[in-house]
């Protein structure tokens, strides 16, 4: 005879009957009654399983937040879906890169060689950063663009013409907070700034703040006709420039019928002509507009782009840690309902269906989930707060909860409680009437289950000693690069900046005072961050030679304790200095392979034109982070670059020496306040990056600590209920309390020790790979970080078990061979 089979419920009427009936007022009512007795009458579980979903719940908020933002990029063009940014993939049979930039001759040929482009705009991106007025020099960040930029882009102008501000050279439009952070509550339309090598540049518009959500988003718009002005015709037109990819980008608008893959065709069509070798190939594609942000991995971005890969790695840690709390809420509700089989057998007997134990299962899951999600959302508030002032310097997302952030939330959580109550409430509603009765199936159920619980718990602690580990490494790796051995003397140079001050007014003042013995003047604090780098030349060789510079005074090398090897220092003679460099080993060798010494008098054309000699040659030092490796660097004497005045104490401890500063600076200052830092101060807040590292990290440690801890108690807890006969029995046997603590933990501290095998050296491996990429100078990982961290994880997790088998260990076992 033929097994019947079940009636199908793939019809809509059926599918809407079916919940019709599961969700009656009546019966819906006697869900929500049932399951908040059983969530009260189970208090511990109820509120470790509402406490480790919140917890986890609140980092995957934050996560969310970012996602509705970063979704939210560059919606604010009216014209957006015909807008087009060309990209470069190279094939050079190594690393194959593809660039978000083009050589800067692609969008030349666009402006008169194809039909169907509207508007073709050419971004490039060597706009110095340091701009200079009356006196003051200020960061700017800002690119060079075509005068179509402000009629393509939504970036309306407060003051100016959208048409006329960007179409002569030396001319600039900058956003309305440049403006009152450069000229203050005067009108910046006429002023003139000075942009080296361009010379000076007229203030022709001032632009809206641009939002945060653009990946275009400067502080500066220069003219594309100020850079080739200052280089020439050959800048766009020269053939060297097709191989050439950094900082030229274009972008397009179309008309409503140009197809992209025409324009693309004719783009490559362009590069098999200029691309002959078959070792290094390009092609050419079109980008939307909309799919920049998030989009492809590219090289050499915009810099407020985001890609898929970085969504996935950002998401991944918080979606890990999630999973640990959700994993502890199945199992627990799993372990808790196994000691409800009799129940759900009578239920059934009485009549209940599969529907009813289904629906009372997700309702009791329903029921706890949000109250998660409200304790989230108040560690939510706690995290965003703090992770906006951990970077508060960056100011590259804006986590501000909107109407698009709550719809996130809500449906994170409906998603997160169905998936996780799915598990539990099919578990035992297949279960059979017979079989839940007799409880046949509950000691094999609870040994699949302990197994289970095994791998999860093992799985929580390897992440957490993985996030404890990573900040000690962080830890010692702050201390190893505020303690490395610059190649200067640090100790007592307090470095002011001169604001709008005269240097030689500076000099003069305070070199009055008995608590300063030296003074020196620069155009930046040394070993702190990068310093402007340039491409120079040999009057002997047309090469260009990448270097980097700093401008200082005769007094300099002397204060900070450098040590000259050949050759001579700056004199007293300013013509005579403005004509003279001094190179450090580097690039003396880079000079002159063969012997050092042969590159003093050697001369060197600066980019402005300036002929100058090498007259001496320093011991290398680390002029900048320790990030990158020691380069080819000099000191150039040039008084208009002077921004720093290096002060040389005579005790770092002298309380009484500022109020006699401030005092002499009031003389020179022009109304500005004294500003000075100790260089000591300025190098270890330049590596402050790994302070945020731990915080974050740790913050991130602490989370799945908590996940892990309150998952182990959980178990823990279940397992000594399971076993609490057995122990009675075993002590009325004569087991000591030691033995009994020993059987119910020797488990999880088995677990607690593979966790450790495993991290340990996966984690050292990982962030060994990760400090050689972030640093070239770093400190290698030592034993003592490994054994802290494993001490500090273990002694915890440690804790958490004694508590528990302890305590059953010390019980009278009466109390529990009278349980039924």
């Amino acid at each position: 005879m033929k097994k019947k089979l079940p009636p199908s419920v793939n019809s809509t009427g059926q599918i809407q009957d079916f919940f019709r009936k599961i969700l009656e007022p009546a019966m819906f009512k006697n869900y929500f009654k049932t399951a908040t007795r059983n969530l009260a009458k189970n208090r511990f579980f109820t509120i470790l399983n509402v406490f480790g979903l919140a917890v986890g719940m609140s980092l995957n908020l934050l996560f969310v937040a970012m996602i509705v933002f970063i979704y939210q990029f560059d919606n604010f063009h009216p014209n957006k879906e015909h807008l087009y940014r060309i990209i470069t993939h190279v094939q050079d049979r190594q690393d194959n890169p593809s660039f978000a930039s083009v050589p800067i001759g692609a969008a030349q040929l666009l402006k008169s060689n194809f039909a169907g482009v509207e508007k073709v705009v050419r971004i490039h991106q060597s706009l110095p950063r340091n701009v200079r007025y009356a006196e003051m020099n200020i960061s700017l960040n800002g690119y060079f663009v075509d005068a179509a930029y402000l009629s393509m882009f939504n970036f309306p102008l407060l003051q100016g013409n959208a048409a006329t501000s960007l179409a002569n050279p030396n001319t600039m439009v900058i956003t309305d907070a440049a403006a009152a952070r450069i000229f203050g509550d005067k009108n910046p339309i006429g002023e003139l700034v000075s942009i080296e090598p361009y010379g000076e540049v007229m203030v022709t518009g001032v632009a809206k703040n641009m939002p945060k959500n653009s990946h275009l988003r400067v502080e500066a718009l220069v003219s594309f006709a100020t850079l080739t002005s200052y280089h020439g015709g050959s800048f766009t037109n020269d053939e060297k420039n097709w191989n050439n990819f950094r900082n030229s980008y274009a972008y397009l608008q179309l008309s409503d019928n140009t197809s992209p893959s025409a324009l693309e065709a004719f783009l490559n069509g362009i590069a098999k002509e200029k691309y002959t070798k078959p070792e290094f190939q390009a092609s050419f594609e079109l980008q939307r507009f909309d799919k920049i942000v998030p989009g492809p991995e590219l090289d050499n971005d915009m810099g407020n782009e985001w890609s898929y890969q970085e969504m996935l790695l950002i998401g991944v840690i918080p979606m890990i840690i999630f999973f640990a709390a959700c994993s502890n809420y199945v199992s627990l509700a799993i372990s808790q309902s196994l000691k409800r089989m009799k129940e759900m057998g009578v239920r059934k007997v009485m009549g209940a269906r599969k529907r009813h134990i289904f629906m009372q299962f997700m309702m009791e899951s329903t029921i706890i989930m949000l109250l998660a999600v409200i304790l989230s959302y108040f560690f939510f508030e706690i995290i965003r707060g703090e992770t906006l002032s951990l970077f508060n310097g960056l100011d590259w997302v804006d986590l501000n909860p909107t109407f698009g952030t709550f719809a996130g939330f809500i449906t994170f959580a409906i998603l997160v409680g169905f998936v996780s109550g799915i598990v539990p409430a099919l578990h035992f509603s297949k279960t059979g009437a017979v079989q839940a009765l007799k409880g046949k199936e509950l000691q094999t159920k609870t040994s699949r289950l302990f197994s289970l619980r095994k791998l999860v718990i093992t799985f929580q602690f390897i992440l957490s000693l993985g996030f404890t580990f990573a900040v000690f490494i962080m830890a010692q790796q702050h201390r190893y690069s505020i303690n490395y051995d610059f190649g200067f003397d640090r100790e007592k140079i307090l470095n002011v900046d001169l604001q709008q001050a005269d240097p030689q007014l500076v000099r003069n003042e305070f070199g009055k005072l008995s608590s300063i013995s030296m003074i020196s003047l620069s155009s930046h604090p040394l070993g702190v961050g990068s310093v402007p780098g340039l491409y120079v030349k040999r009057v002997a060789n047309a090469d260009s030679i990448d270097a980097s510079k700093m401008s200082v005074d005769e007094n300099f090398i002397t204060n900070m304790g450098l040590l000259l090897v050949l050759g001579r220092n700056f004199t007293n003679d300013a013509g005579e200095n403005s004509h003279s460099i001094i190179i450090n080993e580097v690039f003396a060798k880079k000079l002159s392979p063969n012997d050092a010494s042969g590159a003093i008098d050697q001369v060197v054309i600066l980019p402005d034109k300036r002929k100058v000699r090498v007259v001496g040659i320093l011991k290398d030092f680390h002029y900048a982070s320790l990030q990158s490796p020691i380069g080819n660097f000099f000191f150039e004497y040039a008084p208009e670059h002077f921004n720093y005045a290096n002060f040389q104490l005579q005790s770092t401890n002298q309380s009484h020496a500022f109020p006699e500063m401030e005092a002499a600076w009031k003389a020179v200052g022009k109304g500005s306040r004294f500003k000075a830092e100790f260089l000591t101060d300025q190098i270890r807040d330049a590596y402050s990056s790994y302070n945020k590292m731990m915080e974050l990290w740790g913050f991130m440690g602490v989370l799945a600590i908590t996940i892990a801890c309150l998952g182990l108690l959980g178990t823990v807890v279940f397992t000594i209920k399971n076993r609490v006969k057995e122990v009675s029995i075993r002590k009325v046997m004569g087991a000591s309390s030691g033995s009994l603590v020993y059987l119910l933990s020797k488990d999880f501290i088995m677990l607690l020790g593979i966790a450790g095998v495993v991290t340990i050296p996966g984690v050292y491996l990982l962030m060994e790979l990760m400090l050689q990429e972030a640093q070239y100078y770093h400190a290698t990982i030592g034993a003592f970080e490994a054994i802290i961290s494993l001490a500090v994880v273990l002694s915890l997790g440690l804790i958490t078990i004694f508590s528990q088998t302890l305590k059953a260990a010390n019980t009278n076992p009466v109390d529990n061979l009278r349980v039924d």
